[in-house]
């Protein structure tokens, strides 16, 4: 429950990655040091799903030299289908 380790999963798997965030290190080494800080016990599948569509995505954007950030652009439709849920 380190708030920085939580922190960077949720940038790394749903916004952006970039070697200032990771430190200049490759994903997966970066995704596996932050799991040995503080290791993922339980996540719901839907979290699972979200954060691998963010990874295949940006994959693509990064082999195009085109980065963008997943959350920007999925921000109005999450608020658009939670103020449709309350």
């Amino acid at each position: 429950m380190d708030p920085e380790v939580i922190f960077l999963y949720a940038k790394v798997g749903y916004d952006e990655d970039n070697l200032h965030l990771t430190n200049g290190k490759h994903i997966q080494v970066f995704i596996e040091e932050l799991e040995k800080r503080d290791p993922i016990v339980t996540l719901p599948v839907d979290f699972i799903m979200i954060g691998r569509a963010s990874l295949i995505l940006r994959g693509l954007a990064h082999a195009l030299h085109q980065s963008r950030s997943v959350a920007a652009v999925w921000r109005p439709i999450a608020e658009r289908v939670l103020k449709e849920d309350i």
